[in-house]
């Protein structure tokens, strides 16, 4: 039961930083899809990673969305 209690404290310690983490990085995906070039270059030759930045991107504007004001 301990080592449990140690493991969560260190989830809920390292959540606020790793949430940051996931928004900066979409936010950079999120340029990097917009981008028309970018885009175009990722879809003929890397269409799965496009796909995979999307994915990112959409998810983590859904998880922003529902943040209270």
């Amino acid at each position: 039961m301990d080592k449990l209690q140690r493991d969560l404290k260190t989830v809920e310690s390292r959540y606020g930083e790793d949430v940051l983490q996931l928004v900066i990085a979409a936010g950079y995906l999120s340029k990097l899809v917009g981008n028309p070039e970018i885009k175009r270059y990722l879809n003929q030759h890397h269409p799965e990673i496009l796909t995979e930045f999307r994915t990112i991107v959409s998810a983590t504007s859904l998880d922003q969305a529902n943040i209270p004001a």
